[in-house]
């Protein structure tokens, strides 16, 4: 057995059970019945995480777009490109939410799925936020940073949350429904009247000095659900260990050893959040990435660590990478006398190489031991089961 999976722990996949509760009124009332017509397009010979994988395509044809359109992240796209993204974006949520579907049609419902969904949902997160950068001309500043510190703060959160509660919750507000819908409106919108008008749109003064922009409304609207998101998940993994343990001592201590679990990640964006202050030059497009590929194998590890029942992953050590790459850059500035730009991005990119090669040698392992002990294949259907009529 691998180093993720321990071979005393494999076998809790087969224990594997889906629980989910969406509590979003859009979701029940328009977008699931919409979903449970749309997965009849796909074929039933088409294994689910094909689907997903084509899903995050679209989110990759928009990263690619904006690349193209404007590599500086801070001009004006062609009108096209606004509703190109918000097509995009939309596909993504529709194909994220029709892997499911398919999964339990044609009876594929696994814990690879759910590695799988999941694993592509973390990378989406840095990837759409840097196509939102782009349309709202944000560029790479510290705004970006804490926009990315609050957008994988909250998937975090929802992780964590299910690692605990062994139940996905959707409020009635949510990152993948509600949050989803806002930023594909603010696409469109952009194609309509141009991302200067949307995005830039004066609301109020303050002291007749500085002047409000909507986009800075919606700079503390996240803020704002950030905070309400952390008390929602503490408030659900409470109320969990309250309901479940046999003693108030015993609930009061699995619920405090929990809160411990979110250090990790605030620690990881303190280093993230010192080493751009520091040296503001490292708030560049392949940083960004980087830090989101290391996100991604932290959620990673819980993820599994849920699936197959281990000990929650407090210690990461690839969280470490940024604060590396500061050093790197102190020994070349001052032992090397080597400060330039192009050194920066030189460290950057040797980060951003050993983040993929640590996610991927994880994603590989992870694949290679969930496929092995349950016998399926991960993009075809080994076992095809009776049709399930959706």
């Amino acid at each position: 057995m691998g180093f993720y999976v321990p071979s005393n722990k494999v076998a809790n996949l087969s224990k594997y059970k889906y629980q989910s509760e969406d509590r979003s009124i859009i979701s029940q009332k328009i977008l699931k019945p919409f979903w449970n017509k749309f997965v009849n397009v796909f074929p039933h010979w088409l294994a689910p995480n094909v689907i997903t994988l084509s899903g995050f395509g679209f989110i990759l044809i928009n990263i690619i777009t904006c690349l193209i359109v404007s590599p500086d992240f801070m001009s004006v796209h062609p009108r096209w490109c606004y509703f190109s993204y918000a097509l995009g974006l939309f596909l993504y949520q529709t194909f994220d939410a029709c892997d499911g579907l398919q999964a339990r049609r044609t009876g594929q419902s696994g814990p690879l799925g759910e590695l799988f969904d999941h694993c592509i949902d973390s990378l989406n997160t840095t990837v759409s936020l840097l196509v939102f950068t782009s349309v709202t001309m944000l560029g790479f500043s510290y705004c970006t940073i804490f926009m990315q510190f609050a957008v994988l703060m909250n998937f975090y959160l929802s992780t964590w949350e299910e690692y605990h509660t062994h139940k996905l919750f959707l409020s009635e507000f949510s990152g993948p429904v509600e949050g989803i819908l806002i930023i594909i409106s603010g696409f469109i919108l952009s194609g309509i009247f141009g991302p200067e008008l949307v995005w830039k749109l004066p609301v109020f003064k303050i002291n007749g000095n500085y002047t409000v922009e909507l986009f800075h409304l919606m700079f503390v609207f996240c803020g704002l659900a950030l905070v309400f998101n952390i008390i929602y998940a503490q408030k659900n993994v409470s109320i969990y260990y309250k309901n479940t343990c046999s003693s108030k001592f015993e609930a009061s201590t699995k619920i405090a050893e929990s809160n411990k679990q979110l250090i990790p990640f605030f620690a990881f964006f303190g280093i993230i959040f010192v080493v751009s202050i520091l040296e503001s030059r490292f708030i560049n497009l392949i940083f960004i990435l980087s830090n989101g590929l290391i996100f991604a194998f932290i959620v990673g590890r819980i993820i599994v660590a849920h699936l197959t029942m281990q000990k929650f992953p407090i210690i990461n050590l690839p969280t470490l990478l940024p604060f590396l790459s500061y050093i790197i850059f102190l020994i070349s500035k001052y032992l090397f006398k080597n400060d330039s730009d192009h050194m920066v991005t030189y460290i950057s990119l040797l980060q951003f190489g050993i983040s993929i090669g640590i996610h991927g040698s994880f994603l590989s392992e992870i694949i290679h031991e969930f496929t092995h002990y349950l016998d399926i294949w991960v993009l075809t259907i080994k076992h095809p089961k009776p049709i399930k009529s959706s």
